[in-house]
């Protein structure tokens, strides 16, 4: 790959190669605000409201319903990230139903008046359910674009945007009913400081990715430490003003269509592995492993993909519960589950340098 190549891939069309052993494959996103057809707000016809994250969108509107609706439960699938839920017991009685990616779609609760019932589209997975009645909120973070999210009944709808796309922060909250949305708020100090962490580490990460003389430990560092402290603070925070500013031009469309394709294409490549099954999903590609030691399994193969430099994520750890009532089965899969990213980053010849190496660490662990 040429530099110009290179710096076109890195500018959001396409894989960042193999130049001076740069490659690599998952983890946060770089840096790149590319040229391109804008399609960045699809949700419904009423406004967008922006924040600091998912779960801070998540915070407002559930703070909003406890004041003007009387809401004091949340019910919440079993099956979730256990930052969100801890962040959500901060502002809430959190209670939980039983869903996993691997079972069939639920019989959603119905919520009494003065409840409210989160309904996640997990891994993008779920067709469109028959809600239920009441007050519902859906999270469509796994495929913020697709035709449910666009076109959704429910009261109100969240995505974190900073899991699909190469942004710092954000999360954005919208009401497909149109009804009273939360008013936004500036940025919280800490906010603010999570946010600097986190656009550094991708600006650092974009100059590594280019074969220049930039520290990973840096970058990860400061990743790491942004990561850990977005939607923490005692309040939900406003969104940065780079995300703000940079989501309208964002391809939304086209990433999508280059997910989906690089997702067929990576499937394909991977044809059956021993022991694995493979959930192919419009997030990403998920591994499942099976029989007996397959959480060890699991475990010595997301370490010798990661000495490979293809760094697969766990979605999500159910290990250190926010509250009780995960089924042992959902905690159990858990431990078994790796997800391989598929985004826009990636070229086809990406997605066949991701599966060799898969399928050669899946027949030795």
């Amino acid at each position: 790959m040429t530099g110009d190549s290179r710096r076109r891939a890195l500018a959001g069309g396409g894989a960042t190669g193999v130049v001076h052993g740069r490659w690599e494959h998952g983890s946060d996103f770089h840096l790149t605000l590319p040229r391109g057809d804008a399609d960045a707000f699809p949700w419904g016809r009423g406004p967008v409201t922006l924040w600091g994250s998912g779960r801070d969108a998540l915070r407002a509107v559930i703070r909003r319903g406890r004041q003007h609706r009387g809401w004091r439960r949340l019910h919440c699938p079993s099956f979730y990230c256990q930052d969100v839920v801890r962040a959500l017991a901060r502002e809430i009685d959190v209670v939980l139903y039983a869903e996993s990616p691997l079972e069939p779609a639920p019989a959603l609760p119905r919520p009494a008046a003065h409840e409210v019932l989160l309904v996640v589209n997990v891994y993008g997975l779920r067709p469109r359910p028959e809600l239920p009645g009441g007050a519902v909120i859906e999270d469509h973070t796994h495929d913020p674009w697709s035709d449910w999210a666009c076109s959704s009944q429910a009261e109100y709808a969240v995505v974190s945007l900073r899991k699909t796309l190469p942004l710092p922060d954000g999360g954005a909250l919208w009401s497909p009913r149109s009804a009273p949305l939360p008013e936004e708020r500036a940025m919280t100090s800490a906010h603010a400081q999570a946010c600097l962490d986190r656009l550094s580490a991708m600006a650092l990460k974009t100059r590594y990715l280019e074969g220049r003389r930039v520290a990973k430990a840096a970058f990860r560092a400061l990743a790491v430490a942004g990561e850990r402290a977005v939607g923490a603070g005692d309040a939900p925070s406003g969104v940065s003003g780079y995300t703000r500013a940079a989501l309208p031009a964002l391809p939304t469309a086209r990433w999508r269509r280059a997910r989906s394709g690089n997702r067929a294409a990576l499937r394909a490549a991977l044809g059956d592995l021993p022991g694995v099954s493979v959930l192919d999903t419009p997030f990403a590609v998920t591994l499942v492993f099976h029989g007996t030691g397959a959480d060890e399994r699991r475990d010595r193969a997301r370490a010798a993909l990661a000495d490979a430099r293809v760094y697969a994520a766990v979605l999500w750890p159910l290990e250190s519960a926010a509250v009780g009532g995960i089924p042992a089965e959902h905690a159990d899969l858990a431990r078994r589950l790796l997800t391989l990213q598929c985004d826009f980053r990636y070229t086809r010849r990406d997605m066949m340098v991701v599966a060799e190496r898969v399928r050669r660490i899946c027949a030795a662990s």
